[in-house]
Protein backbone atom coordinates (compact mmCIF):
# COMPACT_ATOMS: atom_id res chain seq x y z
CA UNK A 1 0.00 0.00 0.00
CA UNK A 2 1.24 3.45 -1.03
CA UNK A 3 1.36 5.88 1.85
CA UNK A 4 2.13 9.20 2.94
CA UNK A 5 2.23 11.00 6.13
CA UNK A 6 1.67 14.40 6.82
CA UNK A 7 0.38 16.67 9.51
CA UNK A 8 -3.44 17.41 9.20
CA UNK A 9 -4.36 20.39 8.36
CA UNK A 10 -7.56 22.59 9.06
CA UNK A 11 -9.21 21.09 6.43
CA UNK A 12 -8.60 17.38 7.52
CA UNK A 13 -10.31 18.09 11.06
CA UNK A 14 -14.09 16.41 9.60
CA UNK A 15 -12.57 13.86 8.28
CA UNK A 16 -10.13 12.87 10.69
CA UNK A 17 -13.12 13.09 13.11
CA UNK A 18 -14.90 10.68 10.92
CA UNK A 19 -11.60 8.31 10.73
CA UNK A 20 -11.83 8.24 14.26
CA UNK A 21 -15.62 7.70 14.83
CA UNK A 22 -15.06 4.82 12.13
CA UNK A 23 -12.31 3.44 14.34
CA UNK A 24 -14.40 3.91 17.34
CA UNK A 25 -17.58 2.19 15.94
CA UNK A 26 -15.41 -1.00 14.50
CA UNK A 27 -14.21 -1.35 17.53
CA UNK A 28 -17.74 -1.28 19.17
CA UNK A 29 -18.28 -4.35 16.46
CA UNK A 30 -15.53 -6.04 16.74
CA UNK A 31 -13.72 -6.59 20.32
CA UNK A 32 -12.56 -2.87 22.04
CA UNK A 33 -8.78 -3.91 22.82
CA UNK A 34 -7.96 -0.11 23.80
CA UNK A 35 -11.39 0.93 24.92
CA UNK A 36 -12.08 4.12 23.04
CA UNK A 37 -15.57 2.51 22.21
CA UNK A 38 -16.34 1.87 25.81
CA UNK A 39 -14.65 5.20 26.61
CA UNK A 40 -15.86 7.67 23.55
CA UNK A 41 -12.22 8.48 22.92
CA UNK A 42 -11.41 10.63 21.25
CA UNK A 43 -14.16 13.04 21.05
CA UNK A 44 -14.76 15.31 17.90
CA UNK A 45 -13.84 18.44 20.17
CA UNK A 46 -9.98 16.45 21.17
CA UNK A 47 -9.57 15.56 17.30
CA UNK A 48 -9.91 19.12 16.67
CA UNK A 49 -7.51 20.24 19.43
CA UNK A 50 -5.40 18.23 18.08
CA UNK A 51 -5.35 19.58 14.48
CA UNK A 52 -5.35 23.01 15.70
CA UNK A 53 -2.53 22.37 18.07
CA UNK A 54 -0.53 20.69 15.13
CA UNK A 55 -0.45 17.61 17.07
CA UNK A 56 -2.79 15.30 14.32
CA UNK A 57 -0.92 13.09 11.60
CA UNK A 58 -2.23 11.26 9.18
CA UNK A 59 -1.46 8.13 7.20
CA UNK A 60 -2.84 8.71 3.41
CA UNK A 61 -3.29 7.02 0.72
CA UNK A 62 -2.59 7.94 -3.17
CA UNK A 63 -6.02 9.54 -3.23
CA UNK A 64 -5.80 11.47 0.08
CA UNK A 65 -8.23 9.08 1.69
CA UNK A 66 -6.99 8.24 5.83
CA UNK A 67 -6.10 4.70 6.43
CA UNK A 68 -4.86 6.11 10.03
CA UNK A 69 -4.25 8.39 12.83
CA UNK A 70 -2.05 9.84 15.32
CA UNK A 71 -1.56 12.09 17.83
CA UNK A 72 2.22 13.12 18.38
CA UNK A 73 3.37 15.38 20.95
CA UNK A 74 5.74 15.83 24.36
CA UNK A 75 2.67 15.95 26.69
CA UNK A 76 2.97 12.48 29.00
CA UNK A 77 0.89 12.02 32.28
CA UNK A 78 2.15 12.82 35.33
CA UNK A 79 2.97 8.64 36.18
CA UNK A 80 5.44 8.95 33.33
CA UNK A 81 8.06 10.91 35.78
CA UNK A 82 8.35 7.51 37.77
CA UNK A 83 8.61 5.20 35.27
CA UNK A 84 11.97 2.86 35.31
CA UNK A 85 12.87 4.78 31.69
CA UNK A 86 16.04 3.44 30.45
CA UNK A 87 17.47 7.03 29.49
CA UNK A 88 16.91 10.11 31.79
CA UNK A 89 15.36 12.91 28.83
CA UNK A 90 14.08 16.43 29.02
CA UNK A 91 10.34 16.77 28.14
CA UNK A 92 10.92 18.47 24.53
CA UNK A 93 13.53 15.60 23.97
CA UNK A 94 10.76 12.85 24.23
CA UNK A 95 8.19 12.51 21.66
CA UNK A 96 4.77 10.95 23.23
CA UNK A 97 2.53 8.84 21.17
CA UNK A 98 -1.28 9.08 21.45
CA UNK A 99 -4.59 7.78 20.14
CA UNK A 100 -2.80 6.21 17.29
CA UNK A 101 -5.77 4.11 14.73
CA UNK A 102 -6.02 2.27 11.51
CA UNK A 103 -9.17 3.24 10.15
CA UNK A 104 -11.20 -0.22 9.69
CA UNK A 105 -11.39 -0.38 5.90
CA UNK A 106 -7.14 -0.36 6.05
CA UNK A 107 -7.00 -2.95 9.05
CA UNK A 108 -4.59 -5.74 8.47
CA UNK A 109 -2.64 -3.94 5.46
CA UNK A 110 0.46 -2.32 7.65
CA UNK A 111 -0.93 0.87 8.47
CA UNK A 112 -0.21 0.52 11.94
CA UNK A 113 3.30 -0.46 11.44
CA UNK A 114 3.63 2.50 8.93
CA UNK A 115 2.52 4.87 11.66
CA UNK A 116 4.94 3.93 14.38
CA UNK A 117 7.48 3.87 12.19
CA UNK A 118 6.79 7.54 10.59
CA UNK A 119 6.40 8.55 14.21
CA UNK A 120 10.16 7.20 15.25
CA UNK A 121 10.99 9.44 11.86
CA UNK A 122 9.72 11.97 13.53
CA UNK A 123 11.18 11.90 16.75
CA UNK A 124 14.29 11.90 14.56
CA UNK A 125 13.44 14.76 12.88
CA UNK A 126 12.89 17.10 15.72
CA UNK A 127 15.89 15.73 17.97
CA UNK A 128 14.49 13.82 20.07
CA UNK A 129 15.98 10.77 22.30
CA UNK A 130 13.38 8.70 22.51
CA UNK A 131 10.00 8.31 21.94
CA UNK A 132 7.51 6.63 24.36
CA UNK A 133 3.42 5.91 25.07
CA UNK A 134 1.57 3.65 27.06
CA UNK A 135 -1.15 1.31 25.76
CA UNK A 136 -4.11 -0.25 28.03
CA UNK A 137 -3.30 -3.26 29.38
CA UNK A 138 -5.86 -5.34 27.52
CA UNK A 139 -4.46 -3.81 24.54
CA UNK A 140 -2.60 -6.88 23.05
CA UNK A 141 -2.76 -6.53 18.89
CA UNK A 142 -1.19 -2.80 19.94
CA UNK A 143 1.44 -4.49 22.75
CA UNK A 144 2.21 -6.60 19.93
CA UNK A 145 2.96 -3.77 17.25
CA UNK A 146 5.33 -1.87 19.79
CA UNK A 147 7.16 -4.99 20.65
CA UNK A 148 7.45 -5.84 17.04
CA UNK A 149 8.43 -2.22 15.99
CA UNK A 150 11.50 -2.41 18.50
CA UNK A 151 10.19 -0.85 21.53
CA UNK A 152 10.60 -2.05 25.25
CA UNK A 153 7.80 -2.90 27.78
CA UNK A 154 8.07 -1.78 30.98
CA UNK A 155 5.19 -4.01 32.12
CA UNK A 156 2.53 -2.59 33.51
CA UNK A 157 1.66 0.85 35.40
CA UNK A 158 -0.62 2.85 37.09
CA UNK A 159 -1.68 5.66 34.61
CA UNK A 160 -5.16 8.36 35.37
CA UNK A 161 -6.01 10.16 32.61
CA UNK A 162 -9.14 12.56 33.02
CA UNK A 163 -12.37 11.41 32.04
CA UNK A 164 -11.72 7.77 32.30
CA UNK A 165 -11.61 5.02 35.27
CA UNK A 166 -9.19 3.02 33.28
CA UNK A 167 -5.96 3.13 35.04
CA UNK A 168 -3.80 0.25 33.78
CA UNK A 169 -1.10 0.40 31.06
CA UNK A 170 1.82 -0.85 29.35
CA UNK A 171 4.30 1.83 29.39
CA UNK A 172 7.04 1.59 26.12
CA UNK A 173 9.88 3.37 24.95
CA UNK A 174 12.13 2.96 22.05
CA UNK A 175 15.29 4.83 22.88
CA UNK A 176 16.58 6.59 19.43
Amino acid sequence: MDLSFRRAEPHDTTAAQAAYRAIIDHLAETVDYPHWHTENHPTPAEVAGWVEAGELYLAVDADETIAGVVVLNHDAADEYRNAGWAIEAEQDEVLIVHALGVVPDHLGLGVGRFLVDASIRVARERNCRVVRLDTYVENLPARRLHERCGFTDLGCHTVRYDGTELDQFHLFEYVL
